[in-house]
């Protein structure tokens, strides 16, 4: 059996969460992988269970996360599916959460993801900025990550 975690990511946060999914997994005992979605779409069939991970940006899922999903319901349909959302907010909004829950899937979870000011380009620090945000932090919860992972044995995640 094969997990595959397909993440987008636009700076980098929320494809090290998925590479620390994959590797918990792989410790324990689990054959897992990360792909971007770019490229996972190719790869899909070797894939017995799927953790997708997309990240929220201003209030909103980033859209090749989502697209990704849309655009291989087929190849998804009867694999178990699994998702993470990452963002910067104390809890997932609604909207997100509901437009995620638009696919069939196991478990939905949220985890808050990092913010390096190398990487954001100017608007994005603009925006940071006016909504008094935090412009260099990492909220990243590597245990609870971690325990999500493991989490995701009891599934028959193997």
């Amino acid at each position: 059996m094969t997990t595959m975690v397909v993440v987008a990511s636009k700076h980098g946060s929320t494809a090290e969460i998925g590479e620390r999914i994959a590797s918990t997994l792989s410790a324990r005992g689990v054959k897992a992988h990360v792909k971007d979605v770019d490229e996972a779409g190719k790869w899909l069939y070797e894939a017995d269970n799927v953790v997708v991970g997309i990240p929220v940006y201003m209030h909103k899922l980033l859209e090749d996360g989502t697209l990704f999903v849309e655009s291989n319901r087929t190849e998804l349909a009867g694999k178990p599916l699994f998702f993470f959302a990452v963002g910067a907010a104390p809890k997932l909004e609604q909207q997100s959460l509901e437009r995620i829950q638009r696919f069939p899937h196991r478990e939905i979870t949220y985890f808050r993801g990092a913010v390096d000011p190398a990487k954001l380009g100017f608007f994005e620090k603009l925006q940071l900025k006016r909504t008094k945000s935090p412009q260099d932090a990492d909220l990243r919860d590597w245990p609870a990550i971690e325990d999500w992972a493991h989490g995701l044995l009891s599934y028959g995640v193997t």
